[in-house]
């Protein structure tokens, strides 16, 4: 297993008393939120709402990723990257997340024709995907540090654990409570098994770029370590969770699962308490990867809408979440950083 990472991206490893952790806290989430804040309001004052115009509500969904890139800048160059490698990886990064964007939206039915107004919002939306994971061949220190593990996978044990964590959680218990006469959600359940494999793993690519990539390198990637460098990572993951959870309200609010106080109440706080304990057991057990929390991120975002389901299989979460806190005792502060 990888040794253990906390050292925070693009900030001077000197400041780890709580009134300075606290400020790039503060920091963080002015200008995430103001980015993310500023583009769903008005998005959603020119009528765009989550299930109409989502293409322009996804501009916004980068805030966390945009701050904490601005945040981590060093002011330090990097002599040997070269500018050709980075928009070498920028180019073919945009054309698969262009690719990815478009066949997806076709598949779910939500663009039945290429329009040149699509076409163009979803090349611009491919290209912030597309310069985030080409920020690991950045010629500022500080940035590379940052999203040097977005796109550079480190032991693929935590990448395969990532990616199979729900649909170990879901199909197994599922199919033994089923036995038993549990009744089963399957939201994605009509067509052939090959369509409803290309549908999960175009919804899994999707997720993984125009989501996981949009938020993990600011969660994750910025946030959480800066913050184990003064608590303790379960302290640290409740500081990551409340802005997480209250970062989604124009979206929720708008159309999204804030309709229902007792669906939000379960989402954003029941069950993302633990999902985010488990992201910071992930990032930290995996040595401040990246990759290994934005694959989980994509993979809670798909699978539960693509694989059949026993609603009880979902407090296997909480266990799990308890293990982690317990086997790696989250509550103590950590020893380096």
């Amino acid at each position: 297993m990888e040794e253990l990472s906390l050292h925070s991206p693009g900030v001077p490893l000197a400041n780890h008393d709580a009134s300075s952790v606290m400020k790039q806290y503060a920091a963080f989430i002015a200008l995430g939120f103001g980015i993310s804040w500023l583009i769903w309001i008005s998005a959603h004052r020119l009528g765009a709402r989550p299930s109409v115009g989502e293409e322009i509500l996804g501009f916004g969904s980068a805030g966390p990723a945009v701050a904490a890139i601005f945040l981590s800048r060093s002011g330090r160059k990097v002599l040997t990257v070269s500018l050709t490698t980075r928009l070498l990886w920028f180019g073919l990064l945009w054309a698969l997340c262009w690719a990815i964007y478009v066949v997806s939206d076709k598949m779910r039915g939500v663009t039945p024709a290429l329009s040149l107004h699509f076409s163009l919002i979803a090349a611009l939306l491919a290209a912030i995907p597309a310069w985030i994971g080409s920020g690991a061949f950045s010629s500022d220190t500080g940035v590379r540090k940052l999203l040097r593990t977005v796109t550079v996978p480190r032991n693929w044990r935590w990448q395969a654990l990532a990616f199979f964590s729900f649909p170990a959680i879901l199909l197994l218990p599922t199919a033994i409570l089923h036995a038993f006469g549990f009744p089963v959600v399957w939201q994605r359940g009509s067509g052939t098994l090959w369509s409803l494999a290309a549908y999960g793993a175009l919804m899994f690519l999707r997720n993984l770029f125009f989501t996981a990539f949009f938020e993990e390198p600011g969660w994750r990637g910025y946030l959480l370590p800066n913050l184990q460098r003064r608590f303790s990572p379960l302290f640290a993951s409740l500081l990551v969770w409340f802005p997480w959870a209250l970062w989604h309200a124009p979206l929720d609010f708008s159309g999204g699962i804030g309709h229902n106080l007792l669906y939000y109440v379960q989402v954003r706080v029941i069950f993302l308490i633990p999902i985010t304990i488990i992201m910071t057991w992930i990032y930290n057990r995996s040595g401040g990867n990246i990759l290994n929390t934005a694959i989980f991120h994509a993979g809670m975002n798909t699978f539960p809408f693509v694989l059949p389901y026993a609603p009880p299989v979902l407090g296997l979460i909480f266990v799990w979440a308890g293990f982690a806190v317990f086997a790696d005792k989250m509550w103590r502060p950590n020893e380096r950083g």
